[in-house]
């Protein structure tokens, strides 16, 4: 398969949910239509990434259409950056600024406010497929040709720390000031202890596992969700991986830590939490999947994804942690 193919296949479970939500029905009310067109939030969006500050929530996706709110969720602006732009994942840096990552080798930057978006092309010809804001506000983008980008200015320039092999970095993540994790294809791991400086290779993820989303809640402790409902966990910094139970069988295309729990987002809507070392359905959106979920202190989750879903939902584990 060719990186090309590969890349497609990264992509391929949102834009075939795309594809089947576009047409409507002849006869439907012209006026309905016209006034569904205009509203913040669309059922043909398809959300990839949702994060917030202090303030703004923020959801970007397909389309290049970015909605952003700032009374918690009741209401939403919508903006179109560039129609032209598939925008893929999102991040918020720690002075509340905003980051968008565009497919077509560019990143939108946006103030606090998230009322306006710049443009900044990405100097590499590798296709980026995630965006991370560190703790000391660095802007990083991993993608396919084993990519690993930084930039301190927000895009102005990068710094190109690339292996050069044929593998896409699908995930990166920092938890702290020294301490990052990138994972990718063919269970690719690698690790920072300095901040980025340097990148190692760890032991592989077994059986060449291919991460749609990652999550570390410390150097050591993590997981991993793919297809298939595969969902791995760590304590050990990777050297060694155990499977969790997901009874739904469900693909998991996104993690995310609330408060003291870990929840993962998926196919069919699903949100499931982690209880007693089983993944168990909490939560469930009529949606075809939700790629992202962010953690709103005090509120409640915030999880975006296909069919125009975009919501705050309070999830209650079946079971006791």
């Amino acid at each position: 398969m060719t990186g090309i193919d590969r890349i497609r296949t990264w992509v391929l479970p949102f834009a075939l949910a795309q594809s089947g939500l576009l047409g409507c029905s002849a006869s439907a009310n012209l006026q309905e239509v016209a006034a569904m067109q205009s509203a913040p939030v669309l059922r043909s969006d398809q959300f990839q990434a949702a994060v917030a500050n202090s303030s703004v929530l923020v959801a970007v996706g397909g389309n290049g259409v970015v909605v952003s709110s700032d009374d918690a969720g009741k209401s939403w602006r919508r903006q179109v950056v560039d129609a032209g732009a598939s925008l893929i994942g999102a991040a918020v840096c720690p002075d509340g600024a905003f980051v968008a990552l565009d497919f077509g080798r560019r990143v939108w930057i946006a103030d606090a406010a998230a009322s306006s978006w710049t443009a900044r092309p990405i100097t590499s010809g590798a296709t980026p497929l995630a965006v991370t804001c560190d703790v000391k506000g660095q802007v990083w983008v991993v993608g396919s040709e084993s990519a690993i980008l930084s930039s301190a200015d927000r895009g102005a320039t990068w710094r190109d720390a690339s292996l050069g092999e044929d593998q896409m970095f699908t995930t990166v993540q920092f938890v702290d000031e020294r301490h990052g994790v990138i994972t990718g294809e063919f269970g690719s791991f690698l690790t920072t202890q300095d901040g980025g400086t340097s990148w190692q290779a760890g032991a592989p993820i077994p059986n060449d596992f291919y991460p749609y989303g990652a999550l570390f809640t410390d150097s050591r402790t993590g997981w991993v969700s793919g297809l298939a409902g595969t969902i791995l966990h760590t304590t050990d910094g990777g050297a060694s991986w155990q499977k969790q139970s997901n009874p739904t069988g469900a693909p998991m295309y996104g993690l995310a830590r609330h408060e003291d729990r870990v929840y993962a987002l998926g196919a069919n809507g699903l949100v499931l939490a982690l209880a007693d070392g089983q993944w168990r359905p909490v939560e469930g959106r009529p949606a075809p999947y939700l790629r992202s979920g962010f953690s709103l202190a005090g509120r409640g989750l915030l999880v975006a994804g296909g069919a125009g879903t975009l919501d705050i939902v309070f999830p209650t584990p079946a079971t006791p942690k």
